[in-house]
């Protein structure tokens, strides 16, 4: 993982300070959350979990693009490689949810409704300039939600596979030789095809949804002339179904 403190979070061509905001639904995050959710992370995480605002950005990113809901218990836990923190009170864990679900509905209006515009919260180098992108742990976390939402092995169409590679690419310790046998000017133009290849996965898998399955009745249809199920030893037409 990159020294903390010699990166800081970047996003749209800029560092953030502590007066930045990003806001797409009209609801802003400013920085001083984002600092929180990364201490917490980093402070009540282990050594397989999500330890970074940036590497839980990727991971929304995914979580949000699958073909299938997943619960909140699920990807609750999975932040935390099941090993969810004890918070030292409950409003601290409320205020953790209430920033995490923040960060994921700004994944999903950004990827949804303005998929031209959208922006990956990366890391930067500790120069100021922000010349240097680190997107390791966000293409890490993108791996993981793929992983939890249960699309990653999926087949894909060759181009939509290739947008995966990518991000693989960058978030995959597989990936280490090629990318440090890229120039500059390679590093570069890569990275930059990061986020087009998230909205092209978030795009495929919308139009490729899961079927919603019905819901089938478990226990027997009772009649109108049966005995009331509450117990009140009347037909249920002159009981509960009133």
């Amino acid at each position: 993982m990159p020294d903390r403190l010699a990166v800081r979070l970047f996003r749209g061509g800029q560092l953030w300070d502590s007066s930045a905001l990003f806001s797409a639904r009209g609801v802003a995050m400013d920085n001083r959350g984002l600092e929180k959710l990364d201490q917490w992370l980093l402070k009540y995480g282990n050594d397989d979990s999500i330890l970074s605002a940036s590497e839980l950005d990727g991971y929304f990113a995914a979580i949000v693009s699958a073909p299938r809901q997943v619960a909140p218990a699920v990807w609750y836990a999975a932040i935390w490689a099941d090993q969810p923190p004890q918070w030292p009170s409950d409003k601290d864990g409320e205020r953790f949810m209430k920033l995490a679900v923040e960060l994921m509905s700004e994944a999903t209006y950004m990827l949804s409704e303005e998929p031209d515009d959208y922006e990956a919260i990366f890391l930067a180098d500790g120069n100021g300039k922000g010349e240097k992108l680190i997107v390791s742990e966000w293409c890490a976390g993108y791996l993981r939600g793929a992983a939890v939402a249960g699309w990653l092995e999926e087949p894909l169409p060759d181009s939509v596979a290739a947008a995966l590679a990518l991000i693989t690419l960058h978030g995959d310790e597989s990936g280490t030789e090629t990318l440090k046998a890229m120039s500059d000017a390679e590093y570069d133009a890569s990275t930059a095809m990061i986020e087009p290849a998230a909205v092209e996965l978030y795009e495929y898998w919308q139009q490729n949804l899961d079927p919603l399955l019905p819901v089938r009745r478990e226990e027997a249809k009772v009649g109108r002339n049966d005995p009331c199920t509450c117990g009140s030893g009347k037909k249920y037409k002159q009981c509960c179904m009133r």
